[in-house]
């Protein structure tokens, strides 16, 4: 059965390649926005998984996740800069 993790990593994994496959089609801003809510959602992801990793068999330690949340988190921002840059050079 496919659990709340489960939907979040596929949601974010369909929205990151969604974003990609956009921006190379020339769609600059509305790729850019897909890969901010592609990685929000893996942070999301990984919020849960640090919060559920200590008391489930886990094939990765909690501490694993915290750096994958931060990685996420970092892409958010960095995606998120981006596509708010592209909106104002395109107005």
């Amino acid at each position: 059965m496919l659990g709340t993790r489960g939907v979040l990593a596929i949601m974010a994994g369909l929205a990151m390649t969604g974003g990609l496959v956009v921006h190379r089609k020339g769609r600059e801003q509305t790729g850019l926005w897909l890969l901010t809510a592609g990685f929000a959602l893996a942070s999301l992801w990984s919020g849960l998984s640090v919060v559920w990793a200590p008391d489930n068999p886990s094939m990765l330690p909690g501490d694993s996740y915290l750096v994958m949340g931060t990685t996420a988190v970092a892409g958010t921002i960095y995606y998120g800069t981006l596509a708010q840059e592209s909106a104002n050079r395109s107005r």
